[in-house]
């Protein structure tokens, strides 16, 4: 396991608008959803393909903790894809834009996406 430990003398402060933490390969989510979360045979986050929803409701993943190390274009991409199924969760619609741009759906085709989701 790690252990994070407190070094004095070594706090900088930076003024920032925005700050994404990058905290390593390291499975920091078993410290908060525990064995609960299943895992593929490399030890990734598991979801059904093409989605983003795992196995705990409520819960998705995208990204490295999702596919592993790789380049954070996919990361980007599959954190917006992963954006448009948490609002289908939450709200049974979105208007958030996928490749491509914008894409309208009728009524019938979002409660046929959720249902999937769900």
């Amino acid at each position: 396991g790690w252990d994070m430990k407190k070094v004095e003398g070594s706090q900088q402060f930076f003024p920032a608008d925005l700050v994404l933490l990058a905290m390593g390969f390291l499975g920091p989510e078993a410290r908060v959803l525990g064995d609960e979360i299943e895992k593929d045979a490399r030890k990734n986050v598991k979801t059904p393909a093409g989605k983003y929803c795992t196995n705990v409701e409520g819960v998705f993943a995208a990204g490295d903790a999702r596919r592993g190390q790789s380049l954070i274009v996919w990361g980007i991409n599959e954190g917006r894809m992963a954006a448009r199924e948490v609002d289908l969760y939450l709200e049974k619609n979105t208007n958030l834009p996928v490749t491509g741009g914008i894409v309208k759906r009728t009524a019938h085709e979002i409660l046929g996406r959720v249902a999937e989701v769900n």
